[in-house]
């Protein structure tokens, strides 16, 4: 009788003791990503695409995520930028580049505008001209 229960005891604390760790594994590889956010996912350091929003499952220990935020254009209302003084990283005139808000930006002119000048922001295309 002392042999069957120590069985029994040994057998349910291996049985335990696996679904423990299969739950543990399950509610690690569970992400809930939200609308305003993706989940990048980088599988044995190779980047495989970003995921979300909802449920989304990884692989423990294999996978690597990151959670980002979308751009700041979704998050930036246009107004808020519009009147702001930024200068030009490169020549701007059908494209180049502006540092505004402490951030780099794609940016046109209705006229060329060299590279280090002060600009302002005109529409939320970015179009910028002379301070």
């Amino acid at each position: 009788m002392e042999n069957t229960t120590t069985g029994f005891s040994i057998v349910f604390c291996v049985v335990g003791s696996f679904f423990l760790i299969m739950m543990l594994g399950l509610s690690a590889s569970i992400r809930i990503v939200r609308e305003e956010k993706r989940l990048s996912v980088y599988r044995l350091g190779r980047y495989i695409g970003d995921k979300g929003p909802g449920l989304v499952l990884v692989i423990p220990i294999i996978d690597r995520t990151v959670m980002k935020e979308l751009g700041s254009l979704e998050r930036t209302p246009s107004t808020r930028l519009v009147g702001l003084v930024g200068e030009t990283r490169t020549s701007v005139y059908t494209g180049g580049k502006v540092f505004l808000a402490s951030e780099e930006w794609d940016a046109i002119s209705q006229t060329p505008i060299s590279p280090g000048q002060r600009v302002r922001v005109v529409r939320m295309i970015l179009e910028v001209e002379k301070e």
